[in-house]
């Protein structure tokens, strides 16, 4: 049986990410931060710089004039949209890998995860309320918990939580944590809090299959789990969790959505994903090219 002492002996021993990129979302996450603080803080990692204004300079971002500073990386596209950018690079390499234990294949989560991230970054033409950047990086995350357990998942748990989901009706996550007495939304959030992520972003992780138990009102939490939803009735990531999951109207509602409005944001989204992916082409030709 899967132990957490298991699970958090290779939390410790995971390997880290740049230390850049939880110290933007930090700034981006305090609303007394300044447009200074923000490019102070990209400026000083010269790969984020270029790769921020290769991000501003390129198709999906299309303008005119050339972008040459940070500051107007910034202005043009936003600093969540680069604390995404920054965060899919570091972790996209992790997420390539094909996860037998969720019966997932080579880029599935990858794909899923970028179609969440994408959701959430169109989810503000559709919602009443504002939805922080934290969401757009959190959704990119969200599923970082399956990277761990499916290393320990062994088939014996696999068979238990199945039957908890068949025989008992319980959507996937519950009969994980029936089973195993955690899920991978929990893992992953103390992934992100080990990776030093602000506690908002990690709450979002932790508690983005049940947001209503996280006990506190929070959009960019909402997001997140619309986001995931989305990103699974568009036909990402589905493994063996399939559509077994359950959408709160709570979370729904707190937006100001509408099932017209659900429809079309999984529309967009869907027409939008395969631009997105390109713009992390290089990530995944990279790695592929690595296992040749």
């Amino acid at each position: 049986m899967i132990s957490i002492a298991a699970i958090s002996l290779d939390i410790e021993r995971l390997e880290p990410i740049s230390p850049t990129v939880p110290r933007l979302a930090g700034i981006i996450a305090d609303d007394e931060s300044s447009l200074d603080d923000i490019c102070r803080v990209i400026e000083y990692d010269p790969a984020l710089t270029a790769n921020c204004l290769k991000l501003a300079n390129s198709a999906y971002f299309a303008s005119p004039a050339p972008v040459n500073t940070v500051r107007e990386a910034v202005l043009k596209i936003g600093a969540g949209r680069i604390l995404q950018d920054a965060v899919g690079r570091e972790v996209g390499p992790r997420y390539l890998r094909p996860l037998p234990a969720y019966e997932m294949e080579e880029l599935e989560l990858w794909q899923h995860s970028i179609a969440a991230a994408t959701a959430a970054s169109l989810l503000p033409r559709y919602a009443t309320v504002a939805i922080p950047p934290m969401a757009f990086t959190a959704s990119l995350l969200h599923d970082l918990g399956k990277l761990i357990i499916a290393r320990h998942l062994d088939e014996e748990s696999r068979r238990e939580i199945r039957s908890a989901v068949n025989d008992q009706h319980l959507t996937y996550v519950v009969a994980e944590r029936l089973v195993l007495g955690f899920d991978h939304a929990q893992i992953g959030g103390l992934v992100a809090r080990r990776w030093r992520f602000p506690d908002e972003l990690a709450n979002c992780i932790t508690w983005h299959h049940l947001p209503r138990r996280a006990n506190i009102a929070s959009p960019a939490l909402d997001a997140v789990h619309i986001a995931n939803a989305v990103a699974k009735t568009i036909g990402t990531g589905l493994g063996v969790e399939g559509m077994n999951m359950q959408v709160e109207t709570a979370s729904v509602e707190a937006l100001g959505l509408t099932l017209h409005s659900l429809e079309a944001l999984c529309a967009q989204t869907m027409m939008e994903l395969p631009r997105t992916l390109e713009l992390f082409e290089d990530v995944h030709s990279g790695v592929q090219h690595t296992h040749r």
